[in-house]
């Protein structure tokens, strides 16, 4: 045999031995040849609530996936929900529940913040993923000390920041008197308002939950001289504050938080009285007419009416989230090919660059890495003209 057909059949040879290894399939637990399992928990059973409707517009997306396209690489997506009904003990039960009895691969876009804080830990240190989950709490974004926690929408610490940013840069002079929940959220956010750069606080009342009233906040706040109003504040008590800050004759810029859903509290506030706020965002609102012919809000809007029609157009902060973070997942477990271990799941969660999705707004991008673990840290404002949310400024971030 000659010098060249040894090379040669050296070189088959090796082939033959890489291709192999190329092609072959790594699985963690729920993964077979034909599906892929996910878990996700949250309050399930109250058919009402907006955590309902994010979670079945989660899973209605991998429906439609499986039926119309066979699945992500040719394995179904199958997505297992457990109801906590919203409490930390259950949530505790029903996680460990779905790693060590179904075998879910990795756990996303479960709800409810105290839920979701009580099991980080553990699934943390079972080496789990945990994706996605619809809080803004700061430690869902700790990539030191939850290494297979990633959160998604911007931290509230950090949303209280760029908001101060922006009317730092945009109100110089500016007076910010602050409503806050008091409970860990509202802390947060008034927290990152605080360490915002060139924003001045004035004032800063708090309120529990459940508060039907705010009338003595919104007037301690008008008192101290502030022009611009925080309402870090639920869709309840955000609307309550912009009533009785009209009702008062105070005219402050009011700025409330992603969170609050558009239509509903412009609704409960009353259209005359919500001219002029403004909202951050991250997301487009197909309720919005401003948006209506806006080729991904039509799309959100007739995927809904065709695979979820249980959810409200309205109620687009829940449906539109767990839309998204599905359409997010997809894009992870198409990247991961066949190496669906919670490792690679993590690796490719975590390597996520100018990442643009259907219904993030103009300049809005998904972006992570090892040591940063806030998929989006980006907001847009925008303010009510009394018909339409209108984008204004450009893209805001630390």
């Amino acid at each position: 045999m000659g010098f060249r057909t040894t090379l040669a059949v050296a070189a088959l040879v090796t082939i033959a031995i890489e291709l192999p290894a190329l092609a072959q399939k790594n699985y963690g637990p729920g993964v077979s040849d034909t599906e892929v399992k996910i878990g996700s928990t949250g309050p399930v059973s109250n058919a009402a609530s907006s955590a309902s409707a994010e979670m079945r517009s989660f899973a209605a997306y991998f429906a439609e996936i499986n039926a119309e396209e066979g699945g992500v690489n040719g394995r179904k997506i199958n997505v297992v929900a457990a109801d906590d009904g919203g409490e930390p003990t259950r949530a505790i039960e029903q996680t460990r529940k779905l790693v060590e009895q179904d075998g879910v691969l990795f756990m996303a876009n479960s709800l409810g913040t105290p839920a979701q804080l009580a099991v980080r830990q553990y699934l943390n240190d079972r080496k789990v993923p945990q994706l996605f989950p619809a809080s803004g709490a700061a430690p869902f974004y700790d990539a030191r000390n939850s290494p297979w926690t990633v959160g998604f929408a911007p931290s509230n610490d950090r949303e209280g920041r760029l908001i101060g940013k922006y009317v730092g840069e945009s109100m110089p002079g500016a007076k910010i008197g602050v409503l806050y929940q008091n409970d860990d959220v509202g802390k947060d956010f008034l927290r990152g308002a605080k360490e915002s750069s060139g924003a001045s606080i004035v004032a800063q009342q708090s309120y529990d939950v459940g508060d039907a009233k705010i009338d003595a906040q919104i007037a301690s706040l008008q008192a101290s001289g502030a022009d611009v109003l925080f309402a870090f504040a639920t869709e309840q008590t955000a609307a309550l504050a912009i009533r009785r800050a009209a009702a008062i004759g105070w005219k402050p810029k009011i700025f409330i938080p992603s969170s609050v859903p558009s239509a509903a509290v412009l609704e409960a506030a009353g259209l005359d009285n919500a001219r002029g706020v403004v909202k951050a965002a991250y997301l487009k609102d197909p309720a919005s007419p401003g948006w209506e012919n806006d080729p991904d809000a039509k799309e959100f809007a007739a995927w809904m009416k065709k695979y979820d029609s249980s959810v409200n157009i309205h109620d687009t902060v829940a449906a539109m989230h767990g839309y998204v973070v599905a359409r997010l997942i997809e894009k992870i477990l198409k990247a991961a090919g066949n190496d669906l271990s919670r490792e690679n799941i993590l690796k490719q969660a975590n390597d996520l660059h100018h990442v643009v999705l259907p219904l993030l707004l103009p300049g809005i991008t998904v972006d992570t890495s090892p040591t940063d673990h806030r998929a989006i840290d980006q907001l847009r404002f925008e303010y009510f003209d009394g018909e339409n949310w209108v984008l204004t400024g450009n893209t805001v971030s630390e």
